[in-house]
């Protein structure tokens, strides 16, 4: 894959509209596998939650795994949202470098974000993202990963609503931006 020559520079410019959900994923540079420990993990899931006080944003789902991570978020105030991704990448990416004794390493690549526009749209990117661990061979039951919202949404809706979810809005492979 060629990246523009200014990586600051996202294209497709980003949509930014007040009041929305949205899907956010952000990948590592090369798809390497910066986040291959619970430790790294964790540090990326604080940064995630300190950004999303901050900001004043609600996380309706997550999910962090070696390469990536994938949101779906309220966004009040949309102005902020470059901001909020660039807390969660530039916050982890100094203590992750830190852990591994490396500076200035570049570890995220560009965000991609969606407005969930609907409700089919919406539960569709919720279960997508408590399915990404089984999809990618990380464990074969979604409650069993520990690095995603699944238990919590268990724990708010029980174990039958969720799964009716899926029933209603089933996971189809989402095909990322960057594989176009």
């Amino acid at each position: 894959m060629e990246y523009p020559k200014d990586r600051n520079i996202h294209r497709p410019p980003h949509l930014l509209l007040d009041n929305e959900k949205y899907f956010i994923t952000s990948r590592t540079v090369d798809w390497s596998p910066f986040l291959d420990s619970d430790e790294k993990k964790k540090i990326l899931y604080d940064c995630i939650l300190k950004a999303l006080m901050k900001f004043n944003y609600i996380c309706d789902s997550w999910v962090i795994l070696d390469n990536h991570y994938q949101l779906v978020i309220g966004v009040k105030n949309s102005q902020y949202l470059p901001l909020f991704i660039k807390q969660i990448n530039g916050g982890s990416s100094r203590l992750i470098n830190k852990i591994d004794n490396l500076l200035n390493r570049t570890i995220w690549d560009q965000y991609w974000d969606t407005i969930l526009d609907d409700e089919k749209n919406y539960w569709t990117h919720i279960n997508y993202n408590h399915h990404n661990p089984v999809k990618h061979g990380y464990v074969k039951k979604m409650e069993d990963y520990r690095w995603s919202s699944i238990n919590e949404h268990i724990n708010k809706y029980g174990h039958e609503a969720v799964y009716e979810t899926f029933k209603n809005y089933p996971v189809i492979d989402f095909t990322p931006p960057w594989d176009k």
